[in-house]
């Protein structure tokens, strides 16, 4: 048998470790006359294979082989592992969109009822008031109740005043005789034109007076009567809101302009028996609503 040197080193490689065990005597060779099993082996063979176990060569040689076997199996589509990792990271984005929506919305919804908004008219305790026929004296101006004859001082608002002008000239007494006073607003707007007169007959201070007469142009404030007539109204809301009424009434007027006349009956605690409603229009649409209480001779 040829012999062949091998060092410990050499015997850390696979290869040359497999070729130093197959240079070993086989183990019939070595057996003795005394009967006694030999293992061919000098007893620094046997310690260099008792060190290379021990050192877990022959351990990481089957680790490597193991990975080699692996290594040959057959690899994963390219589409496939992209599929896989889109699919992941959809499933972590969608994860943390639902945990952010439901922090944000424990965060921001508000641990009580909130009541739905209702909305209130202002206006609408004035027109409560209204009765819904023409045949009474009364309107709705601006907001406020108004209903003939009435006081100059329940009449007034905050900010309306009686102005200076041509028809009183300053004055601030009113008689038997019926006076007329242009009312305002404090910013110079016309609300109306009043005819006042002393309730008793005797002379009165102006704020005393009983407003027996009234009238409102389109340009000034927002009037509503009865029936559904109002500021702006035209020719065929008001026929059809007289018919409903059931109430005579007369139309005057050319093509310059036109005037719808309704006389009725009334009762107050003035004597004021009579109530006149005039709607005069301009090109079909009102342009001044003029309001008279009379007395029956």
């Amino acid at each position: 048998m040829e012999n062949k040197q091998y060092d410990y080193e050499n015997l850390n490689q696979k290869d040359m470790f497999q070729d130093y065990i197959d240079s070993l005597p086989d183990e019939e060779e070595g057996k003795e006359e005394t009967g006694q099993e030999y293992s061919g082996l000098s007893e620094q063979v046997e310690k260099d294979l008792l060190d290379y176990k021990r050192r877990g060569y022959d351990k990481l040689n089957k680790t490597s082989s193991s990975r080699s076997r692996r290594s040959r199996r057959r690899p994963r589509s390219p589409a496939l592992a992209a599929l896989l990792i889109t699919a992941g990271a959809a499933l972590i984005i969608t994860g943390t969109a639902v945990t952010v929506f439901s922090n944000t919305r424990d965060y921001y919804e508000p641990d009580y009822e909130v009541e739905p908004y209702e909305y209130e008219d202002p206006w609408a305790d004035a027109y409560s008031q209204m009765s819904g026929s023409l045949a009474d004296p009364e309107a709705v101006v601006d907001g406020y109740y108004v209903s003939l004859p009435v006081k100059v001082s329940d009449f007034m608002q905050g900010e309306w005043k009686i102005s200076t002008s041509a028809f009183n000239d300053g004055q601030t007494t009113v008689g038997a005789t019926p006076q007329t006073f242009q009312v305002e607003t404090e910013w110079g707007t016309d609300v109306a034109e009043i005819s006042v007169v002393s309730p008793t007959g005797e002379e009165v201070a102006l704020e005393d007076g009983l407003i027996t007469g009234i009238s409102f142009d389109q340009d000034g404030v927002w009037v509503e009567l009865n029936g559904g007539i109002s500021t702006g109204s035209g020719t065929w809301s008001i026929e059809e809101a007289l018919k409903g009424q059931k109430l005579d009434w007369i139309k005057r007027g050319n093509e310059e302009g036109s005037r719808y006349i309704i006389e009725t009956g009334a009762d107050n605690e003035y004597g004021y028996d009579e109530y006149v409603l005039r709607l005069e229009l301009q090109d079909d649409y009102i342009d001044r609503i003029v309001m008279q209480m009379d007395q029956s001779e």
